[in-house]
């Protein structure tokens, strides 16, 4: 079956979980855009090099002044994704925004395994969010290493 199909089986299918109908990718960017919760807003991107769907998420900018110990814990964070569960924390330089992502191949994925990727990569992108806007002054909220396993989906 052709990969990009995969993908839009894999969508449809997660549509129809969230109760909103079959989800799709656009044919001009072969993307799907969600919103959870009027503020987490999910890319579900299909790269047909790669044959891979990746998940990102804009998650706020760095503080103007005082950056370095975000900077820091967003850095050790990425180390092994110990504290991201697989995903990758980013830096748009042009803007100072914070982006997280997660890529995964549409071979390795049914519609459950799907669902948790989506569902572990949304508890990330609140987490982290909360943490960006903090400016990585310590309110606690950014998983602790170790807290949970380093895998979306097993």
């Amino acid at each position: 079956m052709d990969k990009r199909d995969l993908a839009s089986q894999l969508l449809a299918h997660f549509g129809n979980t969230l109760t909103v109908g079959p989800l799709a990718l656009s044919p001009d960017t072969n993307s799907c855009v969600l919103v959870f919760d009027e503020d987490i807003v999910l890319n579900i991107e299909f790269d047909p090099g790669s044959e891979r769907l990746v998940l990102s998420c804009y998650l706020g900018e760095l503080p103007r002044q005082n950056a370095e110990p975000l900077l820091r814990e967003l850095m050790g964070a990425n180390l092994y994704w110990h504290r991201t569960r697989g995903a990758t924390l980013c830096l748009e330089e042009g803007t100072g925004g914070v982006i997280l992502t997660y890529h995964c191949s549409v071979t390795e994925l049914d519609g459950p395994a799907f669902e948790r990727v989506v569902e572990n990569f949304v508890n990330q992108a609140e987490s982290w969010s909360r943490r960006v806007a903090a400016g990585g002054q310590g309110d606690g909220s950014a998983p602790a290493a170790g807290s949970s396993s380093p895998a979306f989906y097993a």
